[in-house]
């Protein structure tokens, strides 16, 4: 699971409690559709009944166990945030002050209406003053530095070859759909689509007064979207930006800026002075000889039109209701299938996280964060680790030489469990009482700040990337590293009150699934240090591909919606991950089983390795929109959370054997077509 640098368990955040005091049952039975026969539809046999009886609410595009999470722990970070902004007594600039200014000013709902779009109206003065192609270029600069995404990216990050060291990045972007295919296809949904984002940014550009004079054709509006056209025309799909190795085009500064001269891409780099660097890479050099195109093809006149919209999407969300309803009509309606807006004081919630993140973190592992769950998940670690190494030794497809080599990336995981050691200093992120959007550029600048104070330092090896008030989990290749979030150690992933079939069915599975993004196709790139280095044979290279080759061949065949496939390429990583970390973690619970004869017992009818694969099933019970699910199928690493069930357990022969499951059920693949990898 691919996002950025990192490898993520979800794509959705959701907030945890762990101050819970009634048990909460291990299995949810009542959920489960008895009536169907598991060894034909694994998922509704554990899920069913749920499922029925839990329809997507209005206020969202899928409904899932993590989402009924998400609705039990907003209570707690509410009175968290609530408590906060009542405390008159705090220590200036401490985490209560911030979080608690940040809160009372997001939830002055009145300041946003009065304040209307002022706030935005002075950049947009800026963009009118453009009058070069060296003013424009300077501008994107600018704008980058307060998070304004337009044309392309530039940010600092690890060497992936050198991961000791950061070094600077440019990469494609400039874009207000998803993703490219949404401009480059013509089906009929993606025709409405593309029709629906013209409406919207044409009345977003009537709220700003953009066009008014010269507007009477649409031509304002047909100029960014010729622009972002183009862009997207000239970006690598998401299946080729798997492809790391293809992305590592490693130039010297001064190769890069005559070779993208035309976009003056020095004067860009120029308006950053604080930016020290000699090396840059250049994710998509196909792109930015494009852009290089652009700037001759379009006008100044054009090009300004195409940032100011650029800068009006991304405030839409932080200035006044009408603002921010009509982007969510847009983004979350008509892309997502989501019926209403979240209540102002969820939206609170997540517009803290996204702007205080570590501050509210802390005050929330004070209140809610168990050390013994951490214990026990630790136990569950060490234990899934020891049956990895177990089954890498015992590969009958590896050679010995490629077998060392990843028995040694295997010792050389280092784990983080709960919360950093060290918390993000937030010293000189200002928050006053102005705006939200002035507190939201405010975090962007601080962010962008900190981002480029890295260029020349050595790697901190004990940041985060994720909070840890996040349900979710992740493997970091470059850092070697597997992080769980103190969230993600309570029910349904891990439940103290639970037998440990149970807990290795669902955080055993995710601890598995960390792991084995570290042996992906992606993941087993990286060597032990975190470089991007080939540790394999030639020959156990090939003999892996023909491995994957079968998963990506079988999630292609499934249909999701209408004729729109599961995409085999774009989702190989995680289904390996869900494969191999299931795999693991049954093992594990097999390992613990015979250390432990008490816990071989019948619980609710149920054999331990029964109660494993239902604890696995029931973490991904899910509920989507239409329009969702579409979206995801063109976006998202993962695959929809039915098939994640379906093509991982009837691929695993522990599955067949523990199910009955025989030739002639829907489960059953061909011995042959099953895929063993790890």
């Amino acid at each position: 699971m691919k996002i950025n640098k990192f490898t993520f368990l979800l794509a959705f955040i959701v907030l945890a409690a762990f101050t819970l005091e009634k048990a909460i049952p291990a299995l949810n039975l009542n959920g489960m559709n008895k009536s169907a026969n598991p060894a034909d539809d694994f998922y509704d046999y554990a899920n069913g009944t749920w499922l029925k009886n839990n329809p997507v609410p209005e206020s969202e595009s899928r409904w899932g166990s993590f989402n009924e999470i998400v609705e039990q722990n907003n209570v707690l970070l509410s009175q968290i945030l609530q408590e906060a902004a009542k405390n008159k007594t705090a220590k200036p600039s401490s985490a209560i002050d911030k979080v608690g200014k940040f809160y009372r000013v997001f939830m002055d709902t009145s300041k946003r209406e009065t304040q209307g779009i002022s706030p935005v109206l002075p950049y947009l003065k800026q963009i009118d003053a453009i009058s070069s192609k060296e003013q424009l270029i300077q501008t994107i600069a600018k704008f980058h530095k307060i998070g304004i995404r337009c044309l392309f990216g530039s940010y600092v990050s690890q060497d992936i070859k050198n991961s000791s060291k950061y070094i600077v990045y440019m990469g494609q972007g400039g874009i207000g759909l998803p993703d490219r295919d949404y401009y480059l296809k013509n089906d009929p949904k993606t025709l409405k689509i593309k029709k629906a984002y013209f409406d919207y940014i044409s009345n977003a550009f009537k709220i700003f007064g953009v066009g008014n004079i010269i507007d009477t054709t649409n031509s304002h509006i047909e100029s960014v979207i010729g622009i972002e056209t183009e862009l997207a025309s000239s970006s690598m799909s998401r299946v080729e930006r798997r492809d790391t190795e293809k992305q590592y085009n490693k130039f010297k500064k001064e190769e890069v800026f005559g070779k993208y001269s035309n976009m003056l891409i020095s004067n860009y780099y120029a308006a950053i002075p604080e930016l020290k660097f000699s090396d840059v890479i250049v994710s998509q050099p196909l792109f930015f000889d494009k852009v290089c195109q652009l700037t001759d093809k379009y006008n100044m006149e054009q090009w300004k039109l195409y940032l100011k919209w650029c800068f009006i999407n991304s405030s839409m969300s932080y200035l006044n209701s009408e603002c921010e309803k009509l982007r969510f009509d847009f983004y979350s309606t008509t892309l997502s299938g989501v019926k209403t807006q979240k209540p102002t004081w969820k939206r609170a919630i997540d517009a803290t996280n996204a702007t205080v993140g570590e501050l509210l973190g802390q005050l929330f592992v004070e209140k809610a964060f168990s050390q013994n769950s951490k214990q026990r998940v630790n136990v569950i670690l060490d234990n899934i680790s020891e049956a990895f190494k177990g089954r890498l030794q015992k590969l009958d497809w590896m050679s010995g030489e490629t077998k060392v080599k990843a028995l040694e990336k295997l010792a050389g995981f280092t784990r983080k469990l709960g919360y950093p050691d060290k918390w993000k200093d937030y010293s000189k992120l200002n928050i006053t009482e102005g705006s939200y959007f002035e507190n939201h550029i405010n975090e962007n600048i601080f962010s962008y700040n900190e981002m480029i104070d890295k260029m020349g330092k050595a790697v901190d090896r004990t940041e985060w990337g994720m909070l840890p008030q996040t349900v979710n989990a992740y493997y970091n290749p470059q850092n070697n590293e597997i992080v769980f979030p103190a969230a993600i150690m309570q029910p349904p992933f891990f439940n103290a009150y639970a037998d440990e079939a149970v807990n290795y069915g669902s955080i055993g599975a995710v601890i598995g699934h960390e792991f084995l993004h570290g042996f992906d196709d992606q993941g087993s790139k990286y060597g032990p240090d975190g470089n991007l280095k080939s540790w394999w044979t030639e020959e156990d290279r090939k003999k892996f591909e023909v491995k994957t080759k079968m998963l990506v061949n079988q999630f292609n065949s499934y249909i999701v919606i209408d004729s729109l496939h599961v995409n085999g390429e774009l989702t190989l990583g995680e289904n390996i991950a869900d494969l191999g970390g299931l795999t693991m973690a049954y093992e594990a619970l097999k390992m613990y089983l015979k250390n432990n004869p008490s816990a071989n017992k019948i619980i609710d009818g149920y054999t331990p390795e029964q109660r494993f694969f239902i604890g696995f099933a029931q973490v991904w019970k899910n509920n989507s929109r239409p329009e969702a699910a579409r979206q995801l199928i063109l976006t998202d690493p993962h695959s929809p959370p039915q098939f994640r069930v379906f093509g991982t357990l009837s691929n695993m022969n522990q599955f067949y054997e523990i199910w009955g499951v025989k030739e002639g059920n829907t489960m059953y693949r061909k011995p042959e077509e099953r895929a063993t990898i790890w």
